[in-house]
């Protein structure tokens, strides 16, 4: 009875790392990003700096229409092939063929280069498509397909024949597995809908190294070197969750981006109201200077953006986005009645407080100083009051400052 028991489950843990392994051979297969860009290139000489021709120009479109762009912008970049071998060309080429596994990687497309590229192209009728995260080629993920194969076989095969280093929790590491497979999909998703071609890139790169420690992590598994395995799960995980955060950064800047833009032509806007209310009579002082602050605060938000600074500048265009519809409602009213309004929010809020603070009493909970702070703050209220009744707004505005200060000292004390 007891070796029928360890039987079903040796079997139920093949089953389990079975399907695992097919769940990640899959991911490998299927869920790559694929660009495809067909070619007509013959390339029957060696190419590199200073070279030039058609079969230069050719080589530009199959890098820029396979993901190693040779330029964003300007001469090389799609559209705008040149027949001349430059450094940007170089460069393209050193990606392409360091994704292709191509040693040495200078940059010269040479014998080994063609040679490559005519099993790319042949192997899948005059198209190629390279993975847009890792800028792996479908021949090196076959490989790393067909050596996974190999390695389940053999781990299986010690597994069932008791050849197993280590008495690892394996349900666990499958469990983890599973979970890294998921993040590595996730990120996968964000970062194809990144538009920005900087950030795009970062992500592609922390993705490639989160994909690249994920497979030797579960090659070290197969090995039975499970404390490797797990270190590496780290590392995956670390990597993809990196790709992720530049995946919400590229929508953070995205949302910047467009919210600058967006109060900018609401500033516009606004002064065009602003103006015809002029022309009626109304007063619009106040509006004025509301709409002079949203500016400025507008032009830090630009200048944080510009920084790269993405959250600041987002921050920066809702405050100045608020400031302008202050502005619109402000119009037709003094700066005097503008204080006025401030002064009875406050006591409102001075009101809430002392409502909260006595609900606090009631329960008997202890308010500290709570009670001191709100009688300072009233007494402030009292002198703003009189102050506005002088014309000293200036006055005013600071005590109210100290008053509203004060309401929330009273608070911290509960």
């Amino acid at each position: 009875m007891y070796n029928n028991y360890h039987m079903i489950i040796n079997v139920q843990k093949k089953e389990a790392l079975t399907l695992l392994v097919a769940a990640i051979l899959s991911f490998l297969l299927f869920s790559p990003m694929t660009v495809s860009a067909e070619t007509d290139c013959s390339f029957v000489r060696d190419l590199q700096l200073k070279s030039e021709g058609e079969d230069v120009q050719c080589l530009q479109k199959y890098l820029n229409d396979n993901g190693y762009s040779v330029s964003v912008s300007g001469a090389g970049s799609p559209g705008k092939e040149t027949p001349e071998f430059k450094s940007l060309t170089q460069a393209a080429v050193v990606k392409w063929q360091i994704a292709n596994n191509i040693s040495p990687a200078a940059g010269y497309f040479g014998p080994k280069s063609r040679q490559v590229f005519a099993s790319l192209v042949g192997s899948v009728g005059a198209t190629t498509p390279t993975t847009a995260v890792g800028n792996r080629s479908e021949a090196a993920m076959l490989a790393e397909v067909l050596k996974l194969k190999a390695d389940l076989a053999v781990s299986l095969q010690n597994k069932n024949s008791g050849n197993t280093s280590s008495s690892k929790n394996t349900d666990s590491i499958h469990e983890r597995m599973e979970a890294i497979l998921d993040l590595l999909k996730d990120a996968r998703d964000e970062v194809r809908d990144i538009d920005d071609k900087d950030v795009h890139e970062d992500a592609e790169d922390s993705l490639r190294d989160a994909e690249e420690s994920f497979f030797e992590g579960l090659r070290a598994y197969l090995d039975n070197d499970f404390d490797e395995a797990e270190d590496l799960f780290d590392d995956a995980e670390d990597s993809a969750e990196d790709a992720l955060e530049d995946a919400g950064s590229s929508s953070e800047k995205d949302e910047a981006k467009n919210l600058i833009k967006d109060v900018d032509g609401q500033i516009d806007e606004a002064e065009e109201e602003i103006e015809l209310a002029d022309e009626d009579g109304e007063s619009t002082s106040r509006a004025e200077d509301l709409i002079d602050e949203a500016k400025d605060v507008l032009d830090e938000a630009e200048e944080a953006f510009d920084e790269g600074d993405y959250e600041d500048a987002l921050e920066l265009a809702e405050e100045a986005e608020d400031l302008v519809k202050e502005a619109i409602k402000a119009i037709g009213k003094s700066a005097n009645d503008d204080i006025e309004d401030r002064l009875d929010d406050a006591k409102d809020d001075l009101d809430d407080a002392w409502d909260d603070i006595n609900d606090a009493i009631d329960d008997g909970d202890d308010v500290g100083d709570a009670e001191d702070y709100l009688e300072e703050a009233e007494d402030l209220l009292d002198d703003a009051e009189d102050a506005i009744d002088d014309g000293d707004d200036d006055e005013a505005e600071d005590l109210i400052d100290e008053a509203l200060d004060l309401i929330d000292d009273a608070y911290d004390e509960l």
